[in-house]
C-alpha cells in the first residue's frame, strides 16, 4: 500500500478532478485494487480482453462500497485511475494470456475511515466484486449470444470432455466496485447484473412461455409441459413469440367458441348436445 508521503503531484491531481476543493496529500489514503480479468470464475463466464479495456475507461470515478449494497451511506472510496495488465507468461483456464483491470483508488483519512485503513493495510479488507452490465454474452462451444440467439448449452457443463462457459463482452456500463467476503473470481470477484430493461424482457418472456404452455397443452393434450418449458428457455424472445402464435392459432382451430344462446339456422333444429355432461 502507499503511504501518504508518496503521493505525486500527478495522482493528487487526477484525485482532485473528482473533488469540491484541492485535497493534500496528508489527507488522503489510496490503494490499489484488481477490479476483474479475464479468467474463468466461479461461476463459469469471463470478461475478453477487450472488454476489460473498455471498463478501465468506464470505471474512472465509480464509487466503492460494501457487498453491492446501493446505499449513498456505504460509500467510502473512488477510482481514480485504472488500466489493463497483461502477463504473456501466465495462462488462463482456457489458454489465454492472463489480462487484468486494475485501478487505483481513494480515500479520506478520517476518523471514520481509520480502522477500515488498518483493515486494508493488513489484508483483512481484500476481496473486490464489480457491478456491471454488457450487451454480448456468448456461448463458448457454440458461439452464440445467449441474449440474441440463444443455445442448448448449459454453463458448467461437459460438452466433449470440455466445461461449457459464457463470454462477457461489449460492456455498457459499470455501477459500482464492492469489499466482499466471497467474490465470484479467484483473484478479483465479479458480480454481473443486468438493467431494468433486462427484467422488463424477462417478465414478458415468462408471460409467453405461460401462453405457449396453455395452448400447447390444448392442441397436444399428452406433450409434457415441463419438457416444452426447458425447450422455451433457450428460445430468443422472437421466436417465442412465434411459437405462441402458432400454437394459439390451432387452439382456436381445434376449440372454436359456441355460443350458448344463439338461435339455430332457418329451417334447421337445435342442436345442444355439445352442453351435455
Amino acid at each position: 500500500m502507499k503511504e501518504k508521503e508518496t503521493l505525486c503531484s500527478e495522482e493528487l491531481e487526477k484525485i482532485n478532478s473528482f473533488t469540491r476543493r484541492k485535497m493534500s496529500p496528508d489527507e488522503i489514503y489510496t490503494f490499489p485494487v484488481v477490479l476483474c480479468d479475464n479468467e474463468i470464475d466461479r461461476d463459469c463466464e469471463k470478461f475478453t480482453p477487450g472488454a476489460l479495456e473498455k471498463m478501465a475507461e468506464l470505471y474512472v470515478g465509480k464509487t466503492g462500497i460494501f457487498d453491492h449494497n446501493l446505499s449513498g451511506k456505504d460509500q467510502t472510496a473512488r477510482i481514480y485511475s485504472a488500466r489493463v495488465e497483461r502477463d504473456e507468461t501466465r495462462k488462463t483456464a482456457d489458454g489465454e494470456p492472463y489480462t487484468c483491470l486494475k485501478a487505483m483508488a481513494y480515500m479520506v483519512r478520517s476518523e471514520k475511515n481509520k480502522d477500515l485503513i488498518a483493515e486494508i493495510d493488513a489484508g483483512i479488507k481484500k476481496e473486490i466484486s464489480v457491478n456491471c452490465n454488457v450487451k454480448s454474452i456468448k456461448c463458448s462451444v457454440c458461439g452464440k449470444d445467449k441474449r440474441s440467439e440463444g443455445c442448448e448449452h448449459l454453463k458448467g457443463a461437459l460438452y466433449g470432455g470440455r466445461t461449457c462457459f459464457y463470454i462477457l463482452d461489449e460492456p455498457s456500463d459499470v455501477y459500482e466496485w464492492s469489499f466482499v467476503a466471497v467474490p465470484a473470481q479467484k483473484n478479483a470477484g465479479i458480480t454481473k447484473s443486468h438493467s431494468p430493461a433486462d427484467d422488463i424482457e424477462h417478465l414478458y418472456r415468462e408471460d409467453i412461455k405461460k401462453d405457449i404452455t396453455l395452448y400447447a397443452g390444448r392442441v397436444i393434450p399428452g406433450f409434457c409441459g415441463e419438457t416444452l418449458e426447458k425447450v422455451c428457455a433457450y428460445l430468443p424472445l422472437k421466436e417465442l413469440r412465434e411459437v405462441r402464435d402458432v400454437f394459439e392459432k390451432e387452439a382456436n382451430k381445434k376449440f372454436t367458441p359456441v355460443l350458448q344462446l344463439a338461435s339455430p339456422a332457418k329451417g334447421k333444429k337445435a342442436d345442444y348436445t355439445q352442453y351435455i355432461i
